[in-house]
């Protein structure tokens, strides 16, 4: 709760002082003559500071200035019978009014002005509204679409702009929908038409037309189980079979539906082989198959091996004369070092064939290797003092010790004292390869469009 607390004092203290940095620029504005950056600045400050008095009273000076312009502008406008620009000078100044107001500033607004800009509203969009109607009967959609997106912007509840502005976006795609569905490029009009529903709603006969298109384009997809070259890799075949029928129905593909074989009324299976007249009758569109042609799975033996090192003691004593000298001396010792590396493979083929006619509609082959290993250090004394090296004898020196006293040799051994000590086995690294395997098989069918 103090956090809290020491945060938002922190907050406004920033605040304020960039409320007051925002005053002082402010008032040096005011002082050129120049009230409508003064009014911006001023405004700048009262919204990091509402209680900034100073910034309330600049602003409402300075900003009764800049509206007071801006409704001359639009006077003078209006006076000419230029309504166009009338109307954009008085909404200008309605949106300047209402953004200071919004921060507790109010300012004068006279209500005369509402008059003319009714009068001057009305002139205008009676012409635009006019010019929209025909573009819209020449069929001129992207000429009427302007206009009536203008209009909407100015009144969007001005007569029946809302009806004709939808008429003008959507009815270009509606036709393109339909013509797509009469020339069978049936996801391309789903996909419009779904564009069409949600920003006008059930416009003619769109949600019919969108589920006709959904329907005639629906690839039924019956998912055989997996055969394999080698009778140990059934149960690995079976595992992908039913991942695959999963991930493939959890699919949020409108065009792909899995048939469950148990619903078929009919035998669609002639002398062990799949008959795929007898298929498509039933109202299978297509056959996924495939076929497991590799699978191993490896643990490697865990290898260890004694190493020799040395203990590094730094003693710090003090001689006669008080200076500090520095002692190292080197104790013979072991560790042990391990190592394991453990790995698998599989591989496999599928394809997507239309009953239809028998042409593949998708395929591919996946071959791939996964694995996983360790190597680290044991030690059971202390770690931080053990350095890496050789030695003959323990209980002697010789010619042939080496002590690895240097920082890179020493990092090394420290990374494998620290290393990870767990590995994954095969069977979970041949897991990952069999739901990879489901997902690129999965994805495959998934980004399968007949109409590209």
């Amino acid at each position: 709760m103090k956090k809290i607390l020491l945060f938002l004092s922190v907050l406004l203290l920033v605040a304020g002082c960039a409320s007051k940095r925002y005053t002082k620029k402010a008032a040096k504005f005011e002082e050129a003559g120049l009230y409508e950056d003064a009014a911006e600045y001023y405004y700048q400050a009262v919204k990091k500071k509402d209680s900034n008095v100073d910034a309330k009273l600049g602003l409402r000076k300075n900003g009764q200035l800049a509206l007071d312009r801006k409704l001359a502008d639009f006077t003078s406008a209006y006076k000419q019978s230029d309504y166009k620009k009338a109307v954009y000078n008085y909404i200008d100044a309605e949106k300047y009014y209402n953004k200071i107001e919004a921060v507790n500033v109010n300012l004068d607004f006279p209500e005369y002005h509402k008059e003319y800009y009714a009068e001057a509203k009305s002139d205008y969009l009676n012409k635009k509204y006019a010019d929209g109607v025909d573009k819209l009967n020449r069929e001129d959609f992207s000429a009427a679409l302007v206009v009536l997106e203008e209009m909407k912007g100015i009144d969007a509840n001005y007569k029946d702009v809302k009806e004709l502005y939808i008429t003008a976006k959507y009815e270009p795609m509606y036709r393109d929908a339909n013509q797509y569905l009469e020339t069978e490029l049936y996801r391309k009009a789903y996909y419009t038409f779904e564009t069409i529903i949600k920003g006008a709603g059930s416009y003619k006969q769109s949600v019919a037309l969108k589920d006709e298109a959904q329907e005639k384009g629906t690839i039924t997809i019956l998912v055989t189980d997996l055969s394999y070259t080698n009778h140990r890799y059934r149960e690995t075949a079976g595992k992908i079979t039913s991942d695959l029928k999963g991930k493939l129905s959890e699919l949020n593909n409108p065009f792909l539906k899995i048939i469950d074989p148990s619903s078929l009324n009919v035998n669609i299976y002639q002398n062990g082989q799949m008959n795929m007249k007898a298929a498509n009758l039933a109202g299978i569109k297509s056959v996924l198959s495939g076929s497991v042609t590799s699978v191993s799975s490896i643990n490697g033996k865990l290898n260890k091996s004694e190493k020799r090192g040395y203990l590094k003691v730094v003693t710090k004593t003090k001689n006669k004369e008080g200076e500090e000298v520095t002692t190292v001396k080197y104790h013979k010792t072991t560790y042990m070092e391990y190592q394991q590396a453990n790995k698998a493979n599989l591989a496999l083929n599928f394809k997507l064939v239309s009953t239809e006619d028998n042409s593949v509609m998708v395929s591919d082959m996946i071959s791939n290797n996964n694995s996983d290993k360790i190597h680290y250090a044991t030690f059971g004394g202390d770690k931080k003092k053990l350095i890496p090296g050789y030695w003959k004898y323990k209980d002697r020196n010789s010619n042939s010790d080496v002590k690895k006293d240097n920082k890179s040799d020493i990092n090394k051994l420290q990374n494998l004292l620290k290393a990870d000590k767990s590995i994954k086995s095969a069977q979970t690294l041949l897991k990952e390869l069999m739901n990879n395997s489901v997902n690129k098989m999965t994805k495959k069918v998934d980004k399968y469009n007949p109409e590209n």
